[in-house]
């Protein structure tokens, strides 16, 4: 029997999606980075796995279903933060993009609005760190070649 595909690959397409956007490119010229930035990045998005639910049927997994953190963060430039939020939304929400042979995204959209989150820098409380952005549900079709007579022993 086919193994499933490696369901990583949701997560690396959403990240992939949104660095080739010139619009949040301009807006967050840092990159997008998975769970954390590197150091010295001032204006970035950040892309967190929260959850995560592989749906079976009688053949195996059907459906990926990734819960994911996608916010923008910037040093001292709240109105960069908010547009890219919002960038982040038209990027991701009711669309859809490649994910990887097997691995195909049915949908995509918010579940909850973060709002605008400022924080004082931890070393200089003179700076501000404004995040915005939000969850977002990615339902993938797990659609790899399997058959019932493979799981039986059939080939």
């Amino acid at each position: 029997m086919a193994s499933p595909p490696d369901t990583a690959a949701i997560g690396n397409a959403l990240i992939g999606h949104l660095l080739a956007d010139a619009a949040l490119a301009a807006l967050m010229p840092d990159g997008v980075f998975r769970d954390v930035a590197r150091a010295g990045k001032q204006r970035y998005v950040i892309v967190s796995l929260v959850d995560a639910i592989d749906v079976a049927t009688y053949d195996g997994r059907a459906i990926a279903q990734g819960l994911y953190l996608v916010k923008a963060v910037a040093l001292n430039n709240a109105a960069a933060a908010e547009a890219a939020g919002a960038r982040i939304d038209q990027l991701i929400e009711d669309q859809v993009w490649p994910i990887a042979p097997g691995l195909d995204l049915t949908t995509a959209y918010r579940v909850a609005d973060l709002g605008t989150v400022t924080e004082l820098d931890a070393v200089d409380p003179d700076l501000r760190w404004t995040h915005r952005g939000g969850r977002y549900r990615l339902d993938v079709a797990i659609t790899y070649t399997r058959t019932l007579g493979s799981l039986v022993g059939r080939t």
